[in-house]
């Protein structure tokens, strides 16, 4: 079994709530001294930039901070990637604080199945009075078999990692998606396009993060809407794929969910309306 190569990947706009405690947790990762740490600002006007820069001066040969001014998360995991030599890279979001054998566990984890592609891991929550929304507390390990539509929060981006060949058969981060741009949903949105793309997914408890959001009740409320129109997005995209057949099925067991939880389904539809117009509109600029 060879050593995998890893590179951690983080990008932040105006993170220093948590960010400093993010990168602290980074740090005390065991072997943190030979990952491959790439930070990424994406347009932060609070001083994280200058807290990542610091953070890269312990170990300039492997830590480095970059910029990129074009908004959205999926842009600036994209740069990351491309500044990147991992063999497998890791995500994690500035709010979020890895264990001490988060490294290891993802390592292990690719290393033992040449064919995995793509997994999430456990994400807890900080604050047990914060919302759960965002957080993944199962203890039961998931394997999906490629060509699959991966279901709506299989992949979260608070903690997921993808082979570096799985993004580039994926075609990476589709920018329009992600925070910071009208549509969530940017992480779950390429795992299906890597599914399809003939890779397998998991999600695996043994890598683990705590997750600091500091949503409550009212601002989760708004956040699960948020992902709501996203995942409308999401499935617009993919009704004009190869695999729309597919996407149908998943569209109609995403609704049923919903109904189950009494949620509302508008957010799905205006999420794919929405979509289309900008589709649209950019096609007639």
């Amino acid at each position: 079994m060879h050593e995998v190569a890893l590179t951690l990947i983080l990008c932040s706009r105006n993170g220093m709530r948590t960010i400093g405690e993010c990168l602290n947790q980074i740090r005390s990762m065991d072997g943190a001294d030979a990952v491959e740490v790439v930070l990424v600002d994406n347009g932060s006007t609070d001083g994280t930039f200058a807290a990542m820069q610091e953070f890269c001066a312990a170990n300039p040969a492997l830590w480095r901070a970059i910029l990129e001014t074009k908004p959205g998360n999926s842009a600036g995991r994209n740069t990351g990637v491309a500044a990147s030599s991992g063999e497998v890279i890791l995500f994690i979001d500035d709010d979020c604080y890895p264990d001490r054998g988060f490294a290891s566990a993802w390592r292990a984890i690719f290393a033992g199945d040449p064919g995995l592609g793509f997994g999430s891991g456990r994400i807890l929550p900080y604050d047990a009075r914060q919302s759960p929304l965002g957080c993944n507390t199962s203890t039961t390990t998931q394997i999906l078999s490629q060509s699959t539509f991966v279901q709506r929060g299989f992949v979260q981006g608070s903690n997921m990692a993808f082979r570096r060949q799985c993004l580039t058969d994926a075609g990476l981060f589709d920018s329009r998606f992600g925070a910071g741009t009208p549509f969530a949903g940017e992480e779950w949105e390429v795992a299906v396009r890597a599914s399809y793309a003939g890779w397998r997914g998991g999600y695996f408890p043994e890598p683990s993060v705590a997750h600091d959001h500091g949503r409550f009740d009212s601002e989760a409320f708004v956040r699960g809407h948020y992902y709501d129109i996203g995942a409308g997005a999401v499935y617009a995209k993919h009704l004009l794929t190869a695999h729309a057949p597919a996407t149908v099925v998943e569209i109609a067991r995403d609704i049923r969910r919903q109904i189950r939880k009494r949620a509302a389904v508008g957010p799905l539809l205006g999420g794919a309306v929405q979509y289309y117009s900008t589709m649209l509109r950019q096609a007639r600029s």
